[in-house]
């Protein structure tokens, strides 16, 4: 049975779905496939779209991530001020009173570590997982797990790394869309073959933000 947390972010509110096993699901709370879990207050305005989303004139999908900060470049259009940065930790709030220790361990375990990623102090995330999907879904999720922060795949290299040839990439993509659990199994690093960013369940501001935590400019 899974349990539920809401937790506050830099990015918008996030639901957590644990067992006693480990993080099942890590959903933004306008996500089109967000959960129904009474308690989550429901939001009008959906992300129906993950390839949707314009800034300073520009489909966002059509933006590429670049390591690092290129000479006369601001890299600002994604960027929030320094003040944002700066989050006050705020305890989880629990969804249902019967939560066991054990899977409130593991909630408060991806709270904490969400926490220290915000503030730069993390890279790599401990906390147990047990996402549920197909074979074939977890074993991409597997090699999501190994795109290390400030590394970016395109579709047709994790298919490789998954062992599925590159002519897997429209099926890999797909599980990468299926993604349970949102930052921790990285899905963000994932680009279209050409480096644009293409799309993001989250909604693309969201994945051009955690790249630009992750040292990336979007330009």
């Amino acid at each position: 049975m899974p349990f539920h947390a809401l937790i506050p972010s830099l990015l918008g509110p996030i639901l957590l779905e644990a067992d006693e096993v480990g993080l099942r699901g890590l959903y933004f709370t306008d996500q089109r496939d967000l959960p129904q879990v009474p308690g989550v207050e429901a939001v009008a305005a959906k992300v129906s779209d993950p390839t949707a989303g314009r800034q300073g004139g520009r489909p966002i999908r059509s933006f590429r991530a670049v390591r690092g900060q290129a000479a006369g470049e601001s890299g600002a259009l994604f960027t929030e001020s320094t003040e944002a940065l700066q989050m006050e930790t705020v305890p989880l709030r629990l969804l249902q009173e019967n939560t066991p220790d054990s899977a409130r361990a593991v909630l408060e375990q991806t709270r904490r570590e969400l926490d220290e990623y915000w503030r730069g102090e993390r890279q790599v995330f401990e906390m147990p997982l047990a996402p549920q999907g197909t074979a074939f879904q977890r074993k991409v999720w597997q090699a999501l797990l190994a795109v290390s922060c400030g590394q970016t795949l395109s579709y047709g290299e994790l298919a490789e790394r998954a062992g599925l040839g590159a002519g897997h990439g429209r099926a890999v993509g797909t599980a990468v869309g299926s993604n349970p659990i949102s930052i921790i199994i990285p899905c963000h690093r994932i680009l279209a073959r050409n480096g644009t960013l293409n799309g993001y369940g989250g909604g693309l501001s969201r994945k051009a933000r955690l790249l630009e935590i992750e040292g990336f400019t979007i330009r």
